[in-house]
C-alpha cells in the first residue's frame, strides 16, 4: 500500500539570518527556491547555558533540484533575550543524513 502526501510549496526570495544576539538583514536566494509549507522533521539542537535552537526541516526545490530548507529558531534560556532565525538551503543528501542521524528511518540488519 502506498500513501501519497500532497505538499504545498511557496516561493522564497530571501532567507532569514541572525548574528550572535539579534536578527540581521535577510539574504537573497540565488535562483528559485520553493519550500514546503509543513516541516518534515523537527528537533532541538545547539544546547548551551544561553538557550538552544528549535530546528525545522522543510522539503524544498532549489533551482529545480530536490533540497531541504533548515530553519533554526533561537530559544533563549531563562534570563537571556537573544533571538533570531537562521535559514539554510541543504542539499537533498545533507538533509537525508539529518533524518538518518535523528533515527527517522529504521533499517533492519542483514542476516
Amino acid at each position: 500500500m502506498t500513501t501519497n502526501i500532497a505538499v504545498q510549496y511557496v516561493e522564497y526570495r530571501k532567507l532569514e539570518c541572525r548574528d550572535a544576539i539579534n536578527p540581521t538583514a535577510p539574504e537573497e536566494v540565488e535562483g528559485t527556491l520553493l519550500v514546503g509549507t509543513r516541516p518534515a522533521l523537527e528537533f532541538e539542537s545547539n544546547y548551551s547555558q544561553y538557550g538552544n535552537d528549535y530546528v525545522k526541516i522543510f522539503p524544498a526545490f532549489h533551482n529545480g533540484q530536490r533540497a531541504w530548507l533548515e530553519r533554526a529558531v533561537w530559544c533563549p534560556a531563562y534570563g537571556y533575550s537573544a533571538s533570531g532565525t537562521q535559514e539554510y538551503i541543504l542539499s537533498f543528501e545533507a538533509g537525508m543524513k539529518l533524518f538518518l542521524e535523528r533515527g527517522v528511518f529504521e533499517f533492519k540488519q542483514a542476516e
